[in-house]
């Protein structure tokens, strides 16, 4: 009964109303006409009935009014949201333009975020994460150093020890890349892990020093494929690991800076990622990548 009072609310209040003057007009009438009381019933009845009618006629107008405008507003909403997803599209494209170029123009980073990207991928893939989180595992592993941009190249390429301040300066890389993707709304999740990326499982990383699962899950895999990449990598200040020392420091640091389920994982892909590489990384041949997480510059 509630429910169609609600949905006829409107009928049922010119009812009431009309009901009620109608009354006080018969009894009003009637007083004054004596016996002629079906005559005034029937007159004032007539009457009501066209006073609701002409109600029920507004009121139809009012509602087809008030129904076009909210068309109207869905229709300026809908493109609206439509030219911000393009220019979200847009935004996103030219971040990655920019990684990119950046990969591109340090012979030590080249191909960096693509090759992380693809290890985090094979990863998720073997903690059976859902192909929507593997895509955004994917954009947080392409966008994980865009914060360097805003790092001086001297230091990037210096081969003595890093001063406490150029340390700093790398170490802010992950809020600086964080706050780029934070202007998008599709990459919010992709830029906790951008953020994150450098925390270790026992909680000595930065920036924040999360410890354990406080970590994001995305950001706990991009370490690991990071570290990899790193490990397996030339840097100026010294010489690539072996895929045999590589696998020995992400087993010996599981449970330290990395979560030991994701190096699980890592290892239970190891070969698809060692078939990826193959043909451009001989047995006898050091990989060429970078570290930042592991050893040195970090």
């Amino acid at each position: 009964m509630g429910q169609l009072f609600r949905k006829h609310k409107h009928l049922t209040l010119s009812v009431v109303v009309l009901a009620a003057t109608g009354s006080m007009l018969f009894w009003a009438i009637s007083f004054y006409v004596g016996s002629a009381r079906i005559e005034a019933a029937l007159l004032i009845a007539v009457a009501m009935l066209c006073l609701l009618l002409i109600f029920l006629h507004l009121e139809r107008i009012s509602t087809l009014r008030q129904v076009a405008n909210n068309w109207t507003l869905a229709g300026e909403n809908v493109r609206l949201m439509e030219a911000l997803n393009e220019t979200e599209d847009r935004y996103v494209a030219c971040l990655k333009a920019i990684v990119s170029a950046a990969d591109a123009h340090d012979p030590y980073a080249s191909g960096h975020s693509e090759r992380v990207a693809s290890v985090a991928v094979k990863i998720g893939r073997a903690m059976g994460l859902p192909e929507e989180q593997l895509k955004s595992l994917e954009n947080a592993a392409l966008f994980h150093d865009v914060g360097m941009l805003w790092v001086a190249n001297s230091i990037l390429v210096k081969e003595q020890p890093l001063s406490a301040d150029e340390q700093a300066a790398i170490r802010r890389h992950t809020v600086h890349g964080a706050e780029l993707l934070d202007c998008v709304r599709s990459l919010k999740d992709e830029s906790q892990a951008v953020l994150h990326h450098h925390e270790r499982f026992d909680g000595t990383g930065y920036p924040y020093g999360l410890k354990g699962h406080a970590i994001p899950l995305a950001a706990r895999i991009l370490a690991v494929a990071d570290a990899f990449d790193a490990m397996t990598s030339e840097r100026p200040y010294r010489s690539s690991l072996l895929m045999r020392e590589a696998l020995e420091e992400l087993y010996s640091n599981a449970g330290g800076q990395f979560d030991p389920r994701v190096v699980e994982a890592f290892l239970n892909a190891l070969d698809d990622i060692s078939r990826e590489n193959e043909p451009s990384t001989p047995a006898t041949k050091r990989f060429e990548a970078r570290l930042f997480s592991m050893v040195g510059n970090c």
